[in-house]
C-alpha cells in the first residue's frame, strides 16, 4: 500500500491536528482527551450509545472508555440507562449540563474540518467520500 495512503488512514496528522484544536477545551474543562472525544461522539451516534459503540467507532481501548465514562457520570455529563430487553448494556446519554462543551467542540470541529477541505472542489471530495466508504467496507469485510 501507498505509505500515504497508510498515513491517512492511521490519522496521525489528524489526531495531532484535532488534539491541538481541543487542548483550550480541555482545559477549559479539566477534562481528558478521552472523555471529550465520547461526549461529542455521543452528541452524533443516535441509539449506537454502548461502550461497544464507543469502541467500535472510536478504536478506543475499552479502559479509557470505561474511566471516561465513569468520570463523565460522575460529573453529571453523562446518564447511564441500563438496557430494558439485555441488562449487560448500558446506553449513555448527554445530560443538559454536557450541552455547552458538545456546542464549543462541535464549533472547532467544524472550523478544523472547513480548513482541512479548503481549496478542494466538491467533485473531489464527493470522490474522496466514495473511495472512503469503499475502503472502510473492505476493511471492515477483512476483519
Amino acid at each position: 500500500m501507498d505509505t500515504r495512503m497508510e498515513a491517512m488512514l492511521q490519522g496521525g496528522p489528524f489526531k495531532k491536528l484535532l488534539e491541538e484544536q481541543i487542548a483550550e477545551l480541555r482545559q477549559k474543562y479539566d477534562m481528558k482527551k478521552a472523555e471529550l472525544e465520547i461526549l461529542y461522539f455521543l452528541s452524533k451516534c443516535g441509539s449506537h450509545n454502548t461502550s461497544k459503540d464507543i469502541h467500535y467507532q472510536l478504536m478506543m481501548n475499552k479502559g479509557h472508555i470505561s474511566q471516561a465514562v465513569d468520570s463523565l457520570c460522575k460529573r453529571h455529563y453523562i446518564i447511564a440507562t441500563t438496557d430494558q430487553q439485555d441488562r449487560r448494556y448500558i446506553h449513555y446519554q448527554l445530560s443538559d449540563s454536557a450541552q455547552q462543551i458538545v456546542e464549543e467542540m462541535a464549533k472547532k470541529r467544524l472550523e478544523m474540518d472547513q480548513r482541512i477541505v479548503e481549496g478542494i472542489s466538491e467533485e473531489d471530495l464527493e470522490i474522496f467520500r466514495t473511495v472512503s466508504e469503499k475502503i472502510r467496507k473492505n476493511i471492515e469485510k477483512m476483519i
